[in-house]
């Protein structure tokens, strides 16, 4: 121990470092004047002057700087390699410094931009790694992220991004070698600054004084600005500590309708897509049905899981008629933002559509004979329409369109494509009064209840059996045991009237219809056609098809008339006085030929109407008869 103590004591006066520095100032590649500099840009000369004279220089990595002595109080120093480097100075007193250098690229403008955003923010070298290090203190997260885009936009900059190169044609090689040695085991860099620059990683230490919000909270803050205040977030956290990445956030309560659940799940979704964008592939993917459409290579923002029984819906729960991907307000449970929110928002109003379909057929013929008896028609002609009204019913108004408006329709212009919106009433007087005229008959008045957003199917008609035959691939009937065709079946073709009605309900309880008639019949002039221009038989009927498709916003209760679809009916008949042998007795004189042609026009009525569940909560007003009354009465005065 002792001779420990002397071996310490011996040698201390060689190893004295200076307690105060020695060094008067730094004189940087730009001339300005500095106390302390811990990295030097490659390529440029910076003077370090001291106030005693220098003794000896040591370097650490003798290729990383070229230092030389001037006028034995000043070095000047040419930073010539990328790295890091010490560099003991000793003066003519036998006291040292050491002095701690890095080499690096120009960031100077990186450097500008960084204090544009804050003065605060600084950026320096890693010492360990090949990285830039961003480092200050900022009020808030915006200017954090504000830094980091600054410093990936300047550092990961190439001639690839944009029109214009970010350097020259024919680049200095040596510039890349040099930043190759900088970046030593990160790949080579000889094919372009874009492939050199992306290996330079980012840190960003930057502190954010102001702390973000929560994403709870922040679900909550779009929740209270679409008003939605019956509706709560809760956060379920998978670990003990809170991880946005891991948790899953649950919504509760209830909205107004289907159409404020869709825009507020759409809206939440919004919050993720920057986290998703993130997991995404590096595919290139490209929100009016209630749920947005999306591409291949994107699925829904909102994803059903469970329907209103609580039954999971998947590819195996066999609910082929079941709407509810598209018709949400009906699910029990959502999937929202790939899974990280589960929302299982009631709707309180989901509405019924009750749809009252009524099929007319109208014999234009007779129409057009038609004349309307003067004596049905009330208060003669109304000189501010210029239309005639019927007896007695200018007491009631009918709606949108009165009953002058339904009697244009029997002037003998029911027209091709028909298609108009009147009332209820003025519809049901016109083909009452066209019935009792024998020009029109009702074929059928079906209704249909189905939820709003859902579909309905109406069909009216029979089936035709239609034989089939084929062989397999590779058998001929001409081989033996073979009659024609191998194997034979019967398909049934349906025929009539079919109708296709989707109503939507929007949050002003305007109905948006969207209708679809078919009308497909046999046709015995059609098939003798095909046979005659074929040379054979059918073992089957043609059809005669009429279809339409359309859409159209009603009120409620508010009938839509679609006509147009027209049938014509073509017949003759050649009538005679025959003789003994079977033809016309007197020739031209006794025989008849006739050629008629009747045109029937199928009329289809819809009227839609809301139906709501009733409120449970309202009491039902009750009342006294007059009888109970008067017991009462009577009791009470013990008559």
């Amino acid at each position: 121990m002792f001779k420990a103590i002397i071996f310490v004591i011996l040698f201390l006066p060689c190893c004295v470092y200076a307690k105060q520095s020695n060094l008067n100032y730094i004189e940087n590649a730009n001339g300005d004047r500095v106390k302390k500099v811990s990295h030097l840009v490659k390529w440029t000369h910076t003077r370090f002057v001291f106030n005693r004279d220098i003794a000896r220089v040591a370097l650490g990595h003798e290729t990383t700087l070229d230092v030389n002595v001037v006028n034995g109080r000043e070095l000047l120093i040419l930073a010539k390699k990328l790295g890091r480097t010490s560099m003991m100075v000793w003066y003519d007193d036998n006291t040292s410094e050491t002095f701690l250098l890095g080499v690096t690229e120009d960031y100077s403008v990186l450097e500008n931009a960084l204090n544009d955003i804050h003065p605060n923010l600084a950026l320096t070298i890693a010492p360990d790694r090949h990285a830039v290090v961003l480092r200050g203190e900022v009020p808030t997260l915006n200017y954090r992220h504000a830094a980091h885009e600054a410093a990936k936009n300047y550092l990961y900059a190439s001639s690839s991004q944009s029109g214009q190169p970010v350097i020259t044609s024919a680049p200095n090689q040596g510039m890349f070698n040099s930043l190759a040695q900088r970046l030593q085991g990160m790949g080579n860099l000889n094919n372009g600054l874009a492939q050199s620059s992306s290996k330079v990683a980012i840190i960003n230490l930057i502190k954010v004084t102001q702390a973000p919000k929560p994403k709870e909270a922040r679900i909550a803050q779009v929740l209270k600005s679409m008003g939605a205040n019956k509706v709560t977030v809760k956060r379920i956290s998978v670990d003990e500590l809170s991880n946005d990445d891991n948790d899953v956030f649950m919504l509760s309560g209830t909205v107004k309708n289907q159409i404020e659940l869709v825009r507020l799940l759409n809206t939440i979704n919004k919050l993720f897509e920057p986290e998703q964008a993130s997991q995404a592939p590096t595919s290139a993917l490209d929100p009016n049905g209630l749920i947005s459409s999306a591409t291949q290579n994107e699925t829904s923002a909102i994803e059903v899981l469970a329907n209103e029984s609580g039954g999971l819906l998947n590819d195996d729960s066999g609910l082929t008629l079941s709407n509810v991907n598209s018709n949400v307000a009906r699910a029990t449970l959502l999937s929202v933002a790939k899974g990280k929110v589960l929302s299982s928002i009631e709707v309180e109003d989901l509405p019924q559509v009750r749809v009252s379909v009524q099929l007319y057929e109208v014999n234009q013929r007779r129409l057009k004979q038609w004349r309307p008896d003067i004596s049905v028609l009330s208060n003669g002609y109304n000189n501010e329409q210029g239309l005639f009204g019927l007896e007695g019913m200018n007491a009631r108004e009918s709606g949108s369109a009165s009953i002058e408006n339904a009697l244009q329709l029997i002037g003998g212009q029911l027209t091709n494509n028909l298609q108009l919106s009147t009332s209820q009433f003025a519809i049901d007087m016109l083909f009452s009064l066209l019935e009792q005229e024998g020009i029109s008959r009702t074929l059928s008045r079906p209704t249909l209840t189905v939820l709003a957003g859902e579909s309905a199917v109406f069909k009216v008609g029979g089936e035709v059996p239609v034989p089939t035959s084929y062989s397999p691939s590779g058998v001929t009937s001409g081989q033996q045991g073979n009659s024609g065709s191998v194997f034979s079946g019967t398909e049934f073709k349906s025929f009539g009237v079919e109708l296709n009605v989707r109503a939507l309900v929007d949050d002003k309880d305007r109905i948006t219809l969207d209708l679809n008639p078919v009308i497909s019949l046999p046709d015995t002039t059609l098939t003798a056609e095909i046979a005659q221009s074929t040379g054979s038989s059918l073992n089957s009927s043609a059809f005669n098809t009429r279809s339409m498709q359309t859409s159209t916003r009603l009120q409620d209760g508010q009938p839509l008339i679609i006509g147009g679809l027209i049938s014509t009916d073509n017949n003759a008949s050649h009538d005679f006085v025959p003789d003994v042998n079977g033809e016309s007795l007197f020739g031209k004189l006794s025989e008849t030929t006739s050629k008629s042609e009747n045109n029937r026009e199928l009329i289809i009525v819809v009227t839609p109407n809301l139906v709501r569940e009733p409120v449970n909560n309202l009491r039902v007003w009750q009342t006294v008869d007059l009888d109970s009354q008067m017991a009462s009465f009577i009791q009470e005065q013990g008559l």
